[in-house]
């Protein structure tokens, strides 16, 4: 009797341990399952608290941020062109004229980003980059060609961004929504877990908003003001030569050479007398000598 109340005994503990096991391992799945479930993209589910951000991804965001270039978005918009030239000049006065692109870059209401002055010798240059509206563009290449004595090189690119910055301003926006959704999400929270979680995403979209914003400004910068970059050599002036007349130092300096001269001739002379003593007296003595003896031997008497 007592052997069948122990078997009796150890299956029941076996079927106790075994309905033990079964329940918590189905507790320790539903979490899993719900979140899979849970979190779904609208920001409210029956109990309140929206959770599974996994749920809200690239469906939706597809459905937010839509066709971003579309004609429409792109005439509220309006074009987006940057504009970028150069100008090699020469010109008469270097200090001057780049206080006159000083002075065109802020009549056009613009501004000078930068400019510098090298010198080297002879050969002097300047440059200097305008920054001026797009619109003023043209306007301010002619100006600067009217400064120029000769234009080297002249270089003008335009470039349509108007794409990249509808596409840029669509995704922002849809950034921004997702932004405020999580936040939403947060205020609903109703773990640690979830509100970590939530937290990420949106430290995540946060990072995504201020890299979009970062390009659109660029972009809004270069399409607003237009680049010209301006390098200027001076035109080099050869000063002609002036000469003092002075009729008494060159009556001076005549008398020095004619006194050189006469100096000079002289010096010849005694080389020429020095030449005829030293060399040919001993030969026509040696001449005489001989024309002597042969007289002396025709002539018996």
């Amino acid at each position: 009797m007592k052997k069948i109340l122990h078997i009796i005994g150890f299956v029941s503990f076996v079927l106790i341990l075994g309905i033990v096991f079964i329940v918590v391992w189905s507790t320790g799945k539903m979490p899993k399952t719900s979140q899979q479930t849970s979190y779904a993209p609208t920001i409210a589910t029956s109990m309140g608290i929206p959770m599974g951000i996994e749920m809200m991804d690239q469906a939706q965001q597809k459905d937010m941020l839509g066709n971003g270039t579309s004609a429409e978005d792109r005439a509220k918009i309006g074009p987006k062109i940057i504009k970028n030239g150069s100008l090699t000049i020469r010109v008469s006065q270097l200090e001057q004229k780049l206080d006159e692109l000083t002075g065109l870059a802020k009549d056009l209401g613009g501004y000078i980003d930068e400019s510098r002055i090298s010198d080297s010798g002879n050969n002097r240059t300047a440059f200097a980059t305008l920054r001026i509206p797009s619109n003023k563009f043209d306007e301010g290449v002619s100006a600067i060609r009217k400064m120029a004595l000769v234009v080297f090189d002249q270089y003008t690119n335009s470039e349509d961004v108007t794409a990249q910055f509808v596409d840029l301003d669509a995704r922002l926006k849809a950034a921004k929504a997702e932004e405020a959704q999580y936040l939403e999400i947060l205020k609903r929270a109703g773990s640690i877990k979830d509100t970590l979680e939530v937290a990420a995403r949106l430290g995540e979209v946060r990072s995504r908003i201020e890299q979009m914003e970062g390009e659109l400004r660029y972009l809004r910068d270069h399409t607003d003001y237009a680049t010209l970059s301006v390098q200027m050599t001076e035109e080099t002036s050869i000063a002609a030569p002036t000469r003092t007349w002075k009729p008494w130092e060159t009556l001076k300096q005549s008398f020095q050479g004619l006194i050189i001269a006469l100096q000079v001739l002289i010096d010849i002379l005694i080389v020429a007398a020095t030449f005829l003593i030293g060399f040919l007296l001993p030969i026509l003595i040696i001449l005489g000598l001989i024309a002597w003896i042969i007289r002396r031997l025709i002539s018996p008497s």
